[in-house]
């Protein structure tokens, strides 16, 4: 007997699960998508930190649990097939399928070997739905994570409560510093939450809610202890993780992942008090120059702004290997004429695109000093850039 669900349904859930797999795995069960047909139909994939899965509903029918090889060219197959429905029956190792005219025979591994670790339900020391708001800030921060290994701890976002109700997301890569403070009117518990969500966990997440069809459950706490086989007692609670879950269309998805395991440093310590050089940008004439000034290139390197009696400011940059140099005059309100400091070039876009807004506004005290920098008409972000020397 087959197990019998709509052929859009299957492939959403296998599609969804399969996001979380490397193209390329040492260990051959990562390549693999846990199929499970009981009262529901669920696909699951990982990556041993990350544990995605997805759930659609399915006709009463045979019940089975195994790997499949070769997801997503059964998902491309399945699609060009077009067919309404699929069908699903597993014996003696191997998977047959069928949608319309389609018939495969594909590959399994025992799902005894697929990775577990993540399955086990979490307790919730900290849950809140994440609202647009609460996602856009992460969105926000995330450009700012580093991806250096040697410093694995700044390799995420953090999470904080720094009040009832008010969610912190900081990110950092030592250069550049971001912070986006939202409010969470349904947050509970979380009074000590100190959670560095990893690299790859934030773009899922954000990838998730893009395409989520209600809110976005975030809940963060240790695992449920499992109860020893030759005892009743439970094990010691492990550390804390995370577990989203949210609905895209059909499907129920849910993502558990493990926090990175690390003290993300104080970075409040390092955003400056406001300096007495201030200069505001309109973002469309700050965009307008960098692109100019970096068209020419592939990045932009070391990027050099001037401000200018009159009201203005110069950005400019130079290529050394290319002998080329190129400079754009902007308006800009300011009181510090002569005034010059460098910054990264993609740092300042970057900054410009999670500040947001209309207006950017930098506030220094000196060239060798960081520079604050703000969306004057959003004061829940903050952003930090550290200078460069330009000459």
């Amino acid at each position: 007997m087959n197990m019998q669900t709509s052929s859009a349904d299957f492939r959403r859930a296998i599609t969804i699960a399969s996001k979380v797999m490397e193209r390329r795995n040492a260990i051959p069960i990562l390549d693999t998508v846990r199929c499970r047909a009981n009262g529901s139909f669920e696909a699951v994939a990982t990556d041993l930190d990350i544990e995605l899965s997805a759930k659609v509903a399915r006709d009463p029918g045979a019940e089975f649990d195994f790997a499949m090889k070769a997801p997503r060219a059964v998902v491309a197959a399945i699609g060009a097939a077009g067919g309404k429905t699929v069908s699903v029956a597993f014996a003696e190792g191997k998977a047959s399928i069928a949608s319309d005219a389609l018939t495969m025979s594909v590959g399994s591994m025992p799902s005894d070997d697929f990775p577990s670790d993540l399955a086990r339900p979490l307790a919730e020391d900290f849950a809140a739905t994440l609202s647009k708001e609460a996602l856009a800030a992460i969105a926000r921060v995330a450009g700012a994570m580093s991806s250096e290994e040697t410093r694995y701890y700044l390799n995420g976002v953090h999470l904080t409560l720094p009040e009832p109700n008010l969610l912190r997301v900081d990110a950092t890569d030592g250069h550049r510093l971001y912070r986006c403070d939202v409010p969470l009117p349904d947050a509970a518990g979380g009074s000590g939450l100190n959670a560095i969500v990893p690299r790859k966990a934030v773009h899922l997440l954000l990838d998730l809610a893009k395409s989520a069809t209600e809110g976005v459950r975030l809940v963060i706490g240790p695992a449920a202890a499992a109860n020893r086989e030759e005892d009743t007692a439970p094990q010691k609670a492990g550390m804390p993780r995370l577990s989203v879950s949210t609905a895209e269309r059909a499907a129920k998805v849910e993502m558990k992942a493990k926090l990175i395991d690390g003290n993300f440093p104080d970075v409040g310590r390092v955003i400056p008090a406001s300096g007495n050089k201030q200069a505001l940008f309109q973002t469309p004439d700050m965009r307008r120059a960098l692109a100019a000034v970096s068209g020419h290139s592939k990045s932009i390197r070391a990027v050099s702004l001037r401000l200018n009696d009159g009201g203005t400011a110069t950005i400019k940059a130079a290529y050394v290997e290319m002998d080329l140099a190129a400079a754009v005059t902007i308006p800009c309100e300011h009181r510090s004429p002569g005034f010059e400091i460098g910054f990264n070039g993609g740092y300042l876009q970057s900054v410009l695109d999670a500040s947001g807004g209309d207006e950017v506004l930098f506030d220094v005290a000196d060239e060798s000093s960081p520079a604050l920098i703000r969306n004057p008409s959003d004061t829940s972000f903050t952003a930090v850039l550290m200078p460069m020397r330009v000459r």
